[in-house]
């Protein structure tokens, strides 16, 4: 199999009147989304659009989606997602450093076209969806694609043709763009497929966004590969979660590890329980409620691995192969089929088992070390070799690997707080601060020391209602954390700025002030730790 387009016309021979796409009361069976994906592929060539070409999509979850990214893969031309929370200035970046010559958009992201077209000369006509009417080099996109046949001719497509361009959402600088090939969806697919032992009676349900490789790569490919349904959701609700797993008859979900975090926090009531054991597969759970979860729900989550950048290539999946999931641990199973890893120190030495180091990971084919992994970083040559210095992708993810080849996240590189020698996992202080009943949400960040090097600091989201203190919420961290992960920081906010998939925009924490002690709660200088209150009554008494 060579494209995205030969799937795609596979699943609609094969699977036919079967519904893949559910969305809110909607259902696109296999044929029919194929035959839509043809229409608008009919409809961007028509508009002069060729093999080779980009155009941008910003837009929440919906069918058009879909029908979009479908359409130009079908003539060779690539999407370029844009996260739907980003800026003007965001955009305008991307849409001037891919080179997109059109942006489909939908009305609630319509300013944002507005503002960025003077400064956008390469852009050429908007498609607007939920408008009713179209301006100067604007088209609504019903009109664009309904009328178009479903009859589409045949564009030569090879399987490292680009597919799309993947913005990665870095703490610093500007985005970089993956090239990603048409391969590249293909094999994750499968993989995935293969892992989960999916089939054709299963059903997928992603509240994660069509701009992500998550839900592209694994949710809609491996519907595709397998004649699962899958069912896309505008975003996460917790209140309606699982009434929409036991409406669709969900039997996997797709999670970060927020979303079983906010779930276990709700009341717990009778209906907790599923009647039949589904799947959640997904990242980041946090290890002290990872068991109760799955006893609670009965559910089994399923932790993987991943990067934009890595694709396939540099992927580990728990699936539903291994025997042990090593549950509550951070373990996210072993490399996948035809691909290794290791872990290294910062001078790219590999490390005793046991030992946290950076993992890098390759193919195991020694023809291809990057089978599987973007093609590179778009117009970004230095980027693209320096991830892969000594033939090896670095992640910049810590992690650690036991001596049967399981993987465990510890915490990402550049998350890491390094207090006096020692490293310490600012998801850790997290997860640990989110279990007190009277917090919703915490972010641990590194401020600036100059005995200690970094100190942590704490911002605390209360429950509503909740009187929580900073001392409570110290003598709660001394009961489960060592005393030198124990925050000396804590300030309260009303809520914590985050990206469209739920994670914590840490780097907007980080830079929102220069000053980033002025006004937070100093332990230091309100109350001592237990043990040193031991030391000062053992002086005393000596």
């Amino acid at each position: 199999m060579e494209s995205v387009r030969e799937l795609l016309e596979q699943a609609a021979e094969k699977f036919g009147d079967k519904t893949y796409l559910f969305y809110h009361d909607e259902q696109v069976s296999f044929r029919e989304m194929d035959a839509r994906a043809n229409r608008v592929a009919n409809a961007f060539l028509a508009e002069g659009i060729k093999k080779g070409d980009r155009v941008a999509i910003m837009m929440l979850n919906r069918p058009e989606y879909l029908y979009l990214w479908y359409g130009l893969n079908k003539i060779g031309a690539g999407m370029v997602p844009i996260n739907s929370e980003f800026t003007a200035y965001e955009t305008e970046y991307l849409i001037n450093h891919s080179e997109a010559k059109m942006l489909a958009i939908d009305a609630g992201h319509y300013q944002i076209l507005k503002d960025i077209r003077p400064n956008c000369p390469g852009l050429g006509k908007a498609l607007l969806l939920d408008m009713n009417q179209a301006g100067e080099n604007e088209e609504l996109f019903p009109d664009f694609w309904s009328k178009q046949p479903a009859a589409l001719k045949k564009v030569d497509i090879k399987v490292n043709d680009e597919s799309a361009i993947l913005y990665t959402s870095g703490t610093t600088g500007r985005p970089k763009g993956c090239i990603v090939d048409q391969f590249y969806y293909l094999h994750i697919g499968q993989i995935y497929v293969n892992l989960h032992l999916i089939t054709a009676e299963d059903r997928i349900l992603t509240p994660l966004p069509l701009f992500h490789m998550n839900a592209q790569s694994l949710t809609a490919m491996g519907g595709l590969i397998s004649g699962a349904g899958v069912v896309f959701i505008d975003r996460f609700h917790p209140s309606t979660w699982w009434e929409d797993i036991r409406k669709y008859q969900v039997t996997f979900f797709h999670y970060l590890g927020v979303i079983p975090a906010m779930l276990y926090s709700m009341p717990e009531t009778a209906q907790d329980a599923l009647p039949k054991k589904v799947y959640g597969i997904g990242a980041g759970v946090p290890r002290d409620i990872h068991a109760a979860f799955e006893k609670r729900f009965n559910v089994e989550l399923l932790e993987l691995y991943g990067s934009t950048e890595g694709g396939g290539g540099g992927a580990y999946m728990t699936g539903r192969k291994l025997k042990d999931r090593k549950v509550g641990t951070a373990a996210f199973g072993q490399p996948v089929p035809g691909v290794e890893g290791k872990i290294v120190d910062d001078d790219d030495r590999e490390v005793p088992h046991g030992e946290i180091g950076e993992l890098v990971t390759r193919a195991t084919d020694p023809a291809n070390p990057r089978k599987g992994y973007m093609l590179g970083y778009l117009k970004d040559p230095e980027a693209t070799e320096k991830v892969w210095r000594t033939g090896w992708f670095h992640t910049g993810d810590f992690c650690r690997q036991d001596e049967s080849g399981y993987c465990y996240f510890i915490d990402r590189k550049k998350d890491i707080i390094r207090r006096s020698g020692e490293n310490i996992s600012a998801s850790e202080v997290e997860s640990v601060v989110r279990l007190h009943p009277g917090i919703a949400d915490v972010a641990a960040i590194p401020v600036p020391d100059n005995k200690r090097i970094e100190e942590v600091k704490i911002y605390v989201v209360k429950k509503p209602g909740a009187e929580v203190t900073p001392e409570e919420i110290i003598r709660w961290c001394e009961d489960h954390l060592a005393y030198f992960k124990i925050p000396r920081y804590v300030e309260f906010r009303d809520s914590l700025p985050k990206t469209s998939t739920e994670k914590i925009k840490k780097n907007e924490l980080k830079t929102e002030r220069p000053d980033l002690i002025e006004g937070a709660w100093d332990r230091t200088k309100n109350m001592k730790l237990k043990r040193e209150l031991e030391k000062e009554k053992k002086k005393q008494s000596a």
